[in-house]
């Protein structure tokens, strides 16, 4: 009778401990971001890193999920149109830019937007986003970062 109480006693106690802490380092842990509703700064256009001079708006977008909406700033204007998603396969439609002219942005501004005229594909690595042509190749990069 001792035993079977000494038994049902572990038991219970067993029951009642706590889940043990993962042992792998909260450093090797990654969130992944989402595409819709995630702030998108451009850090990567072709080959070319993006180094804006101290001061300067950075180059973003969002996709808005609940409107397919697409809003940002490209570089001297605020920008804005539409998308078309459908699993891996992302397209701009009905581009617009305010019509604002600002000499040291608007090179990058202009091969910005010709960019995302072609982009065909996506894809989400940790929390960096990258924009693919229709054959796989990198057009841009972007960096999460909170919604504007």
């Amino acid at each position: 009778m001792r035993l079977q109480l000494i038994v049902v006693g572990v038991l219970a106690l067993s029951a009642c401990a706590q889940e043990v802490a993962p042992t792998t380092p909260a450093a090797t842990t990654h969130n992944t971001a989402a595409l819709l509703d995630t702030g998108w700064k451009l850090v990567q256009l072709g080959d070319q890193v993006i180094e804006l001079p101290a001061g300067s708006r950075e180059i973003h977008f969002v996709l808005h999920s609940a409107s397919q909406r697409l809003e940002g700033f490209s570089g001297c204007n605020s920008m804005m149109g539409s998308y078309v998603l459908d699993g891996a396969k992302l397209r701009f439609e009905e581009l617009e830019a305010t019509m604002m002219d600002c000499v040291p942005n608007m090179d990058l501004e202009q091969k910005f937007l010709a960019m995302l005229e072609q982009v065909a594909r996506w894809e989400i690595s940790g929390e960096t986003l990258r924009l693919l042509d229709s054959q796989g190749e990198p057009l841009a990069m972007f960096a999460a970062r909170d919604t504007p």
